[in-house]
């Protein structure tokens, strides 16, 4: 099972399970390997704001998506069937982890704003004192 889709969460890649991707216009589910990484630091790393990006078995990217979040669902299933190994007997099994995402709503997209708006006068108030201190 080398030739295997991966998801990757920011930086971050998982092996997709088959068919493991359910995205709509306003979300839905993505169902990966859960690899090395803890529960808690999959939850974690899926509550950072970040890119979803598919990478097809060529290792490009086959598509990419900014515009969801994390919708505070995340479920464990062990030992889940995920495919047949290259005997084509062997049932293959791991953990997989199954995550929810969804578009932001007004209070979520009003803070990010807010926070960019922040972040962007304490660059200005800096370059201020800087060019008043010449």
């Amino acid at each position: 099972m080398s030739n295997i889709e991966k998801i990757k969460f920011g930086d971050q890649a998982f092996d997709l399970v088959a068919a493991g991707v359910d995205l709509g216009e306003s979300g839905g589910t993505i169902k990966f390997q859960k690899g090395r990484l803890t529960f808690d630091e999959i939850k974690a790393l899926l509550k950072e704001d970040g890119s979803i990006t598919q990478i097809g078995l060529s290792g490009n990217p086959d598509w990419s998506r900014d515009d969801l979040v994390y919708a505070g669902q995340l479920a464990e299933k062990s030992d889940c069937a995920i495919g047949i190994a290259e005997d084509g007997i062997t049932e293959v099994k791991a953990d997989v982890m199954i995550a929810a995402f969804r578009t932001p709503d007004l209070n979520e997209i009003v803070a990010a704003q807010a926070a960019e708006i922040k972040a962007l006068t304490a660059t200005v108030d800096t370059l201020v004192l800087s060019s008043l201190e010449v």
